[in-house]
């Protein structure tokens, strides 16, 4: 059984890069980039994003700490396991 032959029309293959370009319409544009404008608000939500990250860090911290104190506990049958906090 043969494959079944193309039926559609593939484009001529283009032009490799690195070659000249014959007319000013194909040649490449490059957009330049203004300045982008700080809004009066920038500076307020960058603080509070800090202050957001430094809270997590501070309930990780405390999360782990209160998790350590759970599995070294005297009574445990395997003190120091930390694969209790699933049970």
């Amino acid at each position: 059984m043969a494959l079944p032959k193309a039926t559609v029309q593939l484009q001529p293959p283009t032009q490799p890069l690195g070659t000249s370009f014959s007319s000013p319409s194909q040649m490449a544009t490059t957009l330049v980039e203004e300045d982008e404008e700080v809004e009066p608000g920038e500076g307020l939500v960058k603080i509070l994003s800090g202050v957001g990250l430094a809270a997590a860090l501070l309930v990780l911290t405390f999360q782990l700490l209160t998790a350590n104190s759970w599995i070294n506990v005297e009574d445990a049958s395997p003190v120091g396991d930390w694969m209790r906090l699933l049970e």
